[in-house]
Protein backbone atom coordinates (compact mmCIF):
# COMPACT_ATOMS: atom_id res chain seq x y z
CA UNK A 1 0.00 0.00 0.00
CA UNK A 2 1.14 3.21 -0.78
CA UNK A 3 2.22 5.77 1.87
CA UNK A 4 1.97 9.53 2.03
CA UNK A 5 2.38 11.93 5.09
CA UNK A 6 0.21 14.79 5.54
CA UNK A 7 1.32 17.16 8.22
CA UNK A 8 -1.10 19.20 9.74
CA UNK A 9 -1.29 21.70 13.02
CA UNK A 10 -5.12 21.59 12.56
CA UNK A 11 -5.94 24.47 10.67
CA UNK A 12 -8.16 25.40 8.03
CA UNK A 13 -4.87 25.00 5.42
CA UNK A 14 -3.81 21.72 6.84
CA UNK A 15 -7.25 20.46 6.67
CA UNK A 16 -7.35 21.70 2.70
CA UNK A 17 -3.84 19.76 2.33
CA UNK A 18 -5.53 16.31 3.82
CA UNK A 19 -8.57 16.83 1.89
CA UNK A 20 -7.08 17.21 -1.71
CA UNK A 21 -4.50 14.32 -1.07
CA UNK A 22 -7.30 11.90 -0.22
CA UNK A 23 -9.50 13.23 -3.21
CA UNK A 24 -6.47 13.36 -6.12
CA UNK A 25 -5.47 9.37 -5.25
CA UNK A 26 -9.29 8.47 -4.68
CA UNK A 27 -8.90 5.72 -7.17
CA UNK A 28 -6.55 3.90 -4.53
CA UNK A 29 -6.52 2.43 -1.18
CA UNK A 30 -3.49 4.40 0.72
CA UNK A 31 -1.73 4.93 3.84
CA UNK A 32 -2.51 8.64 4.91
CA UNK A 33 -0.13 9.55 7.23
CA UNK A 34 -1.16 13.00 9.45
CA UNK A 35 2.07 14.32 11.19
CA UNK A 36 1.99 16.60 13.98
CA UNK A 37 5.25 17.93 15.34
CA UNK A 38 5.15 20.10 18.64
CA UNK A 39 9.29 20.67 18.88
CA UNK A 40 8.71 24.09 18.02
CA UNK A 41 6.52 25.07 21.31
CA UNK A 42 9.49 26.58 22.69
CA UNK A 43 10.46 28.85 19.77
CA UNK A 44 9.10 31.98 18.42
CA UNK A 45 5.75 30.90 17.04
CA UNK A 46 5.20 34.87 15.20
CA UNK A 47 8.28 33.65 12.82
CA UNK A 48 6.92 30.04 12.04
CA UNK A 49 4.27 28.33 10.15
CA UNK A 50 3.36 26.61 13.92
CA UNK A 51 3.12 23.06 13.94
CA UNK A 52 2.88 23.31 17.82
CA UNK A 53 0.67 22.74 20.67
CA UNK A 54 0.08 26.15 21.49
CA UNK A 55 -1.05 28.56 18.67
CA UNK A 56 -2.91 31.71 18.14
CA UNK A 57 -2.56 31.85 21.90
CA UNK A 58 -4.74 28.92 22.62
CA UNK A 59 -3.64 25.68 23.61
CA UNK A 60 -5.00 22.19 21.76
CA UNK A 61 -5.10 18.82 22.52
CA UNK A 62 -3.61 17.16 19.72
CA UNK A 63 -4.91 13.79 20.74
CA UNK A 64 -8.33 15.25 20.95
CA UNK A 65 -7.81 17.19 17.78
CA UNK A 66 -6.35 14.10 15.80
CA UNK A 67 -9.71 12.46 16.46
CA UNK A 68 -11.66 14.69 15.34
CA UNK A 69 -9.70 15.29 12.58
CA UNK A 70 -9.63 11.74 11.51
CA UNK A 71 -13.37 11.86 11.64
CA UNK A 72 -14.00 14.95 9.42
CA UNK A 73 -11.56 13.89 6.14
CA UNK A 74 -13.67 10.96 6.55
CA UNK A 75 -17.11 11.96 6.47
CA UNK A 76 -15.90 14.81 3.38
CA UNK A 77 -14.14 11.70 1.66
CA UNK A 78 -16.74 8.71 2.23
CA UNK A 79 -16.10 6.80 -1.08
CA UNK A 80 -12.23 7.01 -0.61
CA UNK A 81 -10.74 3.84 0.66
CA UNK A 82 -8.04 5.21 2.71
CA UNK A 83 -6.50 4.21 6.07
CA UNK A 84 -5.46 7.10 7.94
CA UNK A 85 -3.05 6.89 11.08
CA UNK A 86 -2.27 9.64 12.96
CA UNK A 87 1.70 10.29 14.51
CA UNK A 88 2.21 12.68 17.17
CA UNK A 89 5.78 13.75 17.63
CA UNK A 90 8.45 15.82 19.48
CA UNK A 91 11.00 15.55 16.88
CA UNK A 92 11.20 18.65 14.48
CA UNK A 93 8.84 17.91 11.77
CA UNK A 94 11.55 18.12 8.64
CA UNK A 95 13.55 15.51 10.30
CA UNK A 96 10.48 12.88 11.06
CA UNK A 97 9.24 13.59 7.66
CA UNK A 98 13.07 12.77 6.15
CA UNK A 99 13.17 10.00 8.77
CA UNK A 100 10.06 8.15 7.38
CA UNK A 101 10.76 9.28 3.86
CA UNK A 102 13.78 6.95 4.02
CA UNK A 103 12.82 4.42 5.79
CA UNK A 104 9.22 3.92 5.27
CA UNK A 105 8.85 4.23 1.55
CA UNK A 106 7.20 7.73 1.69
CA UNK A 107 5.63 8.37 -1.96
CA UNK A 108 4.43 12.06 -1.00
CA UNK A 109 4.84 14.28 1.44
CA UNK A 110 1.67 17.28 0.92
CA UNK A 111 1.34 20.37 3.26
CA UNK A 112 -0.72 22.99 3.32
CA UNK A 113 1.07 26.53 1.98
CA UNK A 114 0.63 28.28 4.97
CA UNK A 115 -0.25 27.31 8.58
CA UNK A 116 -1.15 29.70 11.75
CA UNK A 117 0.56 32.38 11.92
CA UNK A 118 2.07 33.00 8.28
CA UNK A 119 1.35 36.16 6.35
CA UNK A 120 -0.93 36.51 4.54
CA UNK A 121 1.45 37.95 1.48
CA UNK A 122 3.94 35.24 1.71
CA UNK A 123 3.60 32.06 -1.10
CA UNK A 124 4.46 29.90 1.12
CA UNK A 125 4.99 29.45 4.80
CA UNK A 126 8.26 29.02 6.73
CA UNK A 127 7.88 25.34 8.08
CA UNK A 128 6.33 24.42 4.94
CA UNK A 129 10.07 26.21 3.28
CA UNK A 130 11.83 24.23 5.72
CA UNK A 131 10.34 20.81 4.38
CA UNK A 132 11.07 21.62 1.20
CA UNK A 133 14.66 22.54 1.44
CA UNK A 134 15.46 19.23 3.94
CA UNK A 135 13.58 17.12 1.86
CA UNK A 136 15.93 15.35 -0.75
CA UNK A 137 14.12 11.94 -1.81
CA UNK A 138 10.07 12.74 -1.95
CA UNK A 139 8.07 14.98 -3.62
CA UNK A 140 6.32 17.66 -1.88
CA UNK A 141 2.74 18.72 -2.69
CA UNK A 142 1.78 22.35 -1.92
CA UNK A 143 -1.89 22.96 -1.39
CA UNK A 144 -3.39 26.41 -0.52
CA UNK A 145 -6.14 26.92 1.46
CA UNK A 146 -8.63 28.14 -0.74
CA UNK A 147 -8.05 25.23 -3.62
CA UNK A 148 -11.49 23.12 -4.22
CA UNK A 149 -10.40 19.97 -5.66
CA UNK A 150 -10.28 19.26 -10.06
CA UNK A 151 -8.60 16.40 -11.87
CA UNK A 152 -6.04 17.89 -12.79
CA UNK A 153 -6.43 17.51 -16.48
CA UNK A 154 -3.91 20.52 -17.28
CA UNK A 155 -0.75 20.21 -15.22
CA UNK A 156 2.17 23.18 -15.99
CA UNK A 157 5.96 22.47 -15.61
CA UNK A 158 7.91 25.39 -15.20
CA UNK A 159 11.77 25.11 -16.94
CA UNK A 160 14.11 27.49 -17.44
CA UNK A 161 16.05 25.28 -20.10
CA UNK A 162 19.43 25.50 -18.12
CA UNK A 163 18.89 21.36 -16.93
CA UNK A 164 17.25 18.69 -18.74
CA UNK A 165 15.25 16.31 -16.69
CA UNK A 166 13.38 13.12 -18.67
CA UNK A 167 9.77 13.00 -17.56
CA UNK A 168 10.23 9.18 -17.39
CA UNK A 169 12.43 9.30 -14.48
CA UNK A 170 9.89 11.48 -12.37
CA UNK A 171 7.26 9.17 -12.01
CA UNK A 172 4.77 11.90 -9.47
CA UNK A 173 4.49 13.45 -12.79
CA UNK A 174 4.13 11.07 -15.23
CA UNK A 175 1.71 8.88 -12.66
CA UNK A 176 -1.09 12.03 -12.59
CA UNK A 177 -0.85 12.30 -16.22
CA UNK A 178 -1.44 8.66 -17.19
CA UNK A 179 -4.20 8.71 -14.33
CA UNK A 180 -6.17 11.54 -15.63
CA UNK A 181 -4.90 12.03 -19.20
CA UNK A 182 -3.60 14.99 -18.45
CA UNK A 183 -2.02 17.42 -20.89
CA UNK A 184 1.31 19.11 -19.48
CA UNK A 185 2.35 22.60 -20.47
CA UNK A 186 5.75 23.18 -20.40
CA UNK A 187 6.79 26.99 -19.26
CA UNK A 188 9.40 29.36 -19.83
CA UNK A 189 9.72 32.71 -18.54
CA UNK A 190 11.31 34.53 -21.62
CA UNK A 191 11.38 34.12 -25.37
CA UNK A 192 12.55 31.63 -27.54
CA UNK A 193 14.80 33.51 -29.34
CA UNK A 194 16.94 34.37 -25.62
CA UNK A 195 17.49 30.99 -25.28
CA UNK A 196 21.31 30.35 -25.65
CA UNK A 197 22.94 27.19 -26.66
CA UNK A 198 22.58 24.97 -23.76
CA UNK A 199 19.21 25.84 -23.52
CA UNK A 200 18.38 25.37 -27.17
CA UNK A 201 19.91 21.63 -26.65
CA UNK A 202 17.67 21.07 -23.56
CA UNK A 203 14.68 22.45 -25.27
CA UNK A 204 14.74 19.99 -27.95
CA UNK A 205 15.70 17.43 -25.74
CA UNK A 206 12.48 17.71 -24.28
CA UNK A 207 10.78 17.91 -27.52
CA UNK A 208 11.85 14.61 -28.15
CA UNK A 209 11.68 13.07 -24.78
CA UNK A 210 7.36 14.25 -24.62
CA UNK A 211 6.29 12.98 -27.95
CA UNK A 212 4.33 10.74 -26.59
CA UNK A 213 2.20 12.96 -24.07
CA UNK A 214 0.15 15.84 -25.09
CA UNK A 215 2.02 18.60 -24.73
CA UNK A 216 2.04 22.40 -25.04
CA UNK A 217 5.20 24.68 -24.99
CA UNK A 218 4.60 28.62 -23.59
CA UNK A 219 7.33 31.09 -23.56
CA UNK A 220 5.62 33.88 -21.55
CA UNK A 221 7.31 37.45 -21.11
CA UNK A 222 8.09 38.11 -17.73
CA UNK A 223 5.75 40.74 -16.15
CA UNK A 224 7.24 41.56 -12.38
CA UNK A 225 8.11 39.09 -10.79
CA UNK A 226 8.38 35.57 -11.46
CA UNK A 227 5.34 34.47 -9.92
CA UNK A 228 3.39 36.39 -11.25
CA UNK A 229 4.09 36.28 -14.50
CA UNK A 230 3.76 31.79 -13.72
CA UNK A 231 0.18 33.12 -12.09
CA UNK A 232 -1.06 34.96 -15.39
CA UNK A 233 -0.37 31.79 -17.41
CA UNK A 234 -2.24 29.44 -14.93
CA UNK A 235 -5.15 31.91 -15.49
CA UNK A 236 -5.04 32.36 -19.15
CA UNK A 237 -4.21 28.26 -20.07
CA UNK A 238 -6.61 27.13 -16.81
CA UNK A 239 -3.80 24.95 -15.07
CA UNK A 240 -4.96 22.66 -12.33
CA UNK A 241 -1.73 20.89 -10.77
CA UNK A 242 2.17 22.91 -11.36
CA UNK A 243 5.01 21.41 -11.08
CA UNK A 244 8.92 22.45 -10.07
CA UNK A 245 11.80 20.18 -10.38
CA UNK A 246 14.02 21.34 -7.25
CA UNK A 247 17.42 21.75 -8.03
CA UNK A 248 20.17 23.79 -6.21
CA UNK A 249 20.56 26.07 -9.30
CA UNK A 250 17.42 26.35 -10.45
CA UNK A 251 14.95 29.67 -9.96
CA UNK A 252 12.97 28.51 -7.40
CA UNK A 253 14.80 29.95 -4.61
CA UNK A 254 13.94 33.17 -6.53
CA UNK A 255 10.50 32.06 -6.63
CA UNK A 256 9.35 31.57 -2.92
CA UNK A 257 11.37 34.53 -2.16
CA UNK A 258 8.63 36.35 -3.62
CA UNK A 259 6.06 38.04 -1.80
CA UNK A 260 2.39 37.48 -3.42
CA UNK A 261 0.45 40.59 -2.98
CA UNK A 262 -1.84 40.56 -6.31
CA UNK A 263 -3.60 37.15 -5.95
CA UNK A 264 -5.16 35.84 -9.27
CA UNK A 265 -8.89 35.83 -9.24
CA UNK A 266 -10.25 32.44 -9.02
CA UNK A 267 -7.05 30.93 -9.57
CA UNK A 268 -6.41 31.47 -6.02
CA UNK A 269 -3.01 29.28 -6.55
CA UNK A 270 -2.90 26.01 -7.18
CA UNK A 271 -1.44 23.13 -5.84
CA UNK A 272 2.40 23.14 -6.41
CA UNK A 273 4.08 20.06 -6.80
CA UNK A 274 8.01 20.38 -5.87
CA UNK A 275 10.08 17.33 -7.56
CA UNK A 276 13.58 17.07 -6.02
CA UNK A 277 16.26 16.27 -8.39
CA UNK A 278 17.51 13.46 -7.33
CA UNK A 279 13.77 11.27 -7.53
CA UNK A 280 14.51 8.67 -10.30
Amino acid sequence: MKKIIVPTDFSDNAFAALHYASKLYGDESLCIVVLHSYSSQSRNNNNLAGLSVKTENVKINPEEESKKLLQKIKLSTPKQRHNYEFILTPESLSSTINKMAKEDEVSLVVMGDKGRTSAEDVLVGSTTIKVLKSLENCPLLIVPNHVKFVVPLKIGFASDYNEFFSFSKFKPITRLVRQFNSQIHIINVGSEKELDKTQKENYNKFLVDLTEYDVDFHFVPKKGNISNTLHSIVEKEDIDLFTIIHHKHNFIKQLFREPVVNRIGKHDYVPLLVIPSKIK
